[in-house]
């Protein structure tokens, strides 16, 4: 019986280090992506046949995976430097409130996300893409603004499909957009980025920030000397390119609404509760409470539901979910979807 580690560990790695260049780096990636590939449903853990992993290896992974380089990155900061204020001030109305940098980074990762699209669009399909970087109500930026290379005045117009894009870690399982965007868009693509913990100290690293900037002022203050500084610039790791995963795409169009497919179970002793392993719709508790599966497992519809690993428990603000082993891959959907633009 052949599992996903004995046969996917080490061919993804080497991949990733023919443009990382660092082997834990590398490692440490692969392990994400693959973490996110088996609980998302894109490999199953134990197949009789080595062609399924051949299959998701070089017609979904290779094909559909795009390297960001430096140039790139700071395109990503600078765009989510307009709007990370905004995002910081109302965080979606999330109880911990990040703070400005964490939502920088985040909200920079989700750019990450949008130019890789545009780039893989350009080297796979041969398909020119512009993306929308005007600064405007935080609202307005939920769907995403794509404008395609009109063939014969060579100008850009607007897609005739809307498109909205999802970035994730490479670990991540879920497409998940609010329920506001499902309704103005018709196509939803995931995107997986590797970003390591340490990926942001490399960026300032590589511009030189560190020794020309902070280094310069905390040895000024008395903070660092000499050869610690030069201690903490060898430790810090050299920035890489990123790589980013574009896991797939689903259409609305084909999709039986509110939830058009879900995986739900019981869990806890105690604490009893429903928890939604995989699924594709429009999820909120209401949605979830009165789909036949959810019934069947609490026919009084007191339990709190769960959305794994994502949704502590759902309530009536609506989610558009969809696990990445849902979504269409491969060169032809993706260039049935294109001719549509």
């Amino acid at each position: 019986m052949v599992t996903t580690s004995d046969w996917l560990k080490g061919r993804v790695s080497d991949i990733l280090l023919s443009e990382i260049g660092d082997v834990g780096i590398a490692e440490e990636l692969e392990q994400q992506l693959l973490q996110g590939a088996l609980s998302g449903l894109e490999i199953p853990e134990f197949l009789p046949t080595e062609k399924p992993y051949e299959v998701w290896l070089e017609q979904r992974f290779r094909f559909q995976l795009i390297w960001l380089d430096r140039d790139d990155y700071v395109r990503a900061l600078v765009r989510a430097l307009w709007l990370a204020p905004k995002f910081a001030a109302t965080d979606f109305g999330g109880a911990r409130q990040r703070d400005f940098a964490q939502v920088w980074t985040d909200t920079a990762r989700g750019f990450l996300g949008e130019i890789a699209l545009q780039k893989f669009l350009k080297e796979k399909l041969n398909t020119e893409v512009a993306l929308d970087v005007r600064r405007g109500e935080l609202e307005e930026f939920l769907p995403s603004d794509i404008k395609i290379k009109d063939q014969t005045s060579h100008g850009f117009r607007p897609t005739k499909i809307g498109l909205s894009i999802k970035t994730t870690k490479f670990n991540g399982r879920w497409l998940d957009l609010p329920g506001a965007q499902f309704d103005h868009s018709d196509a939803f693509v995931l995107v997986k980025i590797g970003i390591s913990r340490m990926h942001f100290s490399a960026f300032l690293k590589d511009i030189s920030f560190l020794r020309d900037k902070l280094f310069a002022v905390a040895k000024h203050l008395g903070e660092l000397s000499d050869n610690q500084a030069e201690e903490l610039w060898k430790e810090t790791p050299n920035f890489t390119s990123i790589p980013a995963y574009v896991a797939g795409f689903i259409e609305k169009r084909e999709l039986t609404m509110p939830i058009h497919q879900i995986s739900c179970n019981l869990k806890g002793r105690k604490n009893k509760r429903i928890v939604i392993s995989h699924g594709v719709g429009l999820f909120s508790l209401s949605t979830a409470r009165t789909h036949p599966d959810v019934r069947k497992i609490d026919p009084s519809g007191t339990l709190p539901i769960e959305v794994e690993p994502i949704i502590d428990s759902l309530t009536e603000g609506k989610h558009f979910l969809a696990h990445s082993g849902a979504l269409k891959f491969g060169y032809d959907a993706w260039k049935e979807l294109v001719s549509r633009f």
